[in-house]
């Protein structure tokens, strides 16, 4: 593994460890707590959210590191450019998860690390199953659809009306 890696690494550990360490003294603060505390409190949305992103990041790794191990591989064989291509689609990947959280009124953290972690983990299903439309392809639900309105006319009718 190269420096730059395991810099990112580490630095990926240092902030997820540190909005995890504050998740928890915000759950468990009260009007007694530090006035820092207090102030993590108020501002529990920001750390939240970054909390959010690094389990949605783990995920993404998480998906990696499974595909390189099936493929009779270990952590010798990382390469940092397949590691970009997911980086680069996640904010894509976590606004469906920060648009939840933001909807819901549950309490429940652990609820959200998890749909934030299965997304990164599955942000390929999203990205393979999307393709270009063939060129002959006929949209019936589309506004401009010239071939509803060509074949009526080849065929006498009259051309559909909206």
């Amino acid at each position: 593994m190269s420096r730059a890696l395991k810099f990112l690494m580490f630095l990926y550990f240092v902030v997820f460890l540190t909005t995890g360490t504050f998740m928890v003294l915000i759950v468990n603060a009260d009007e007694n707590s530090a006035p820092w505390i207090g102030l993590l409190a108020r501002n529990h949305g920001i750390v939240f959210v970054w909390h959010l992103a690094c389990w949605m990041t783990m995920g993404m790794f998480a998906n990696y590191y499974w595909d390189l191990f099936n493929l009779g591989k270990g952590l010798d064989s990382v390469q940092v450019e397949r590691i970009v291509l997911p980086l680069l689609v996640s904010p894509i990947v976590f606004y469906p998860t920060y648009n939840l959280w933001l909807s819901s009124s549950s309490q429940s953290y652990i609820l959200f690390e998890v749909i934030a972690f299965q997304s990164g983990f599955f942000w390929q299903a999203l990205f393979t199953k999307a393709k270009p439309l063939e060129p002959g392809v006929n949209i019936p639900w589309s506004v401009n659809n010239g071939g509803r309105t060509a074949q009526a006319k080849a065929n006498g009718n009259p051309p559909p009306v909206a």
